[in-house]
């Protein structure tokens, strides 16, 4: 497509390219499956993703003692029946109580 006035040629570049790069900008935000809105996690949601932080980095991780182990029903069952040596805080407790049950369905 040629223009003879040069001027109007670089607005319409200028048109396409502002148009190609809102399209850019704006899309990614509502094609992703994850409405990230925004909202923040709460009740039991919260509770239950800290608990799984909880387990990953104080169970599982390759100095704790549950290292290499698979995390089943038996585990989580003997996890929450006993104290564990692990130092929690009553909060964390009580998240990684909340992951096994809702994970574990117990």
């Amino acid at each position: 497509m040629q223009h003879r006035n040069p001027s109007k040629a670089m607005s319409s570049l200028l048109s396409l390219l502002t148009t190609a790069a809102l399209t850019l900008v704006c899309n990614p935000a509502f094609a992703s499956g994850s409405d990230g809105g925004g909202s923040a996690e709460t009740g039991d949601t919260a509770a239950y993703n800290m608990g799984k932080s909880v387990y990953a980095a104080k169970f599982a991780c390759s100095s704790c003692p549950l290292a290499g182990k698979r995390l089943d029903a038996a585990m989580a069952k003997e996890i929450l029946a006993k104290k564990p040596e692990v130092s929690m805080s009553a909060e964390e407790m009580q998240a990684l109580t909340v992951y096994l049950k809702r994970r574990f369905e117990l």
